[in-house]
């Protein structure tokens, strides 16, 4: 892989991942797509490693269950308004 494609997809995999979901189907939806990840050691097609929003690094199930967390953070406070 050319250093431009490994760029250009380690981009489009940090912003997968740092996309977070809206509503509580979402949120469940990427729970179970993300569970087969935490016993795996290569996550196909993703860099080993992604750059969080707030600028930790992590690998990519903990990257998601981060993710996971600040939405459902998000959610909570769209519903108790």
């Amino acid at each position: 892989m050319t250093d431009v494609a490994w760029v250009a997809m380690a981009d489009a995999g940090c912003t997968l991942v740092n996309t977070r979901s809206t509503t509580l189907a979402g949120i469940l939806a990427l729970c179970r797509y993300i569970e087969p990840l935490f016993g795996e050691t290569d996550q196909p097609d993703l860099p080993d490693h992604i750059d969080c929003e707030d600028d930790a690094s992590a690998y990519i199930p903990e990257a998601f269950a981060y993710v996971i967390g600040r939405a459902i953070e998000e959610l909570m406070k769209t519903v108790q308004t």
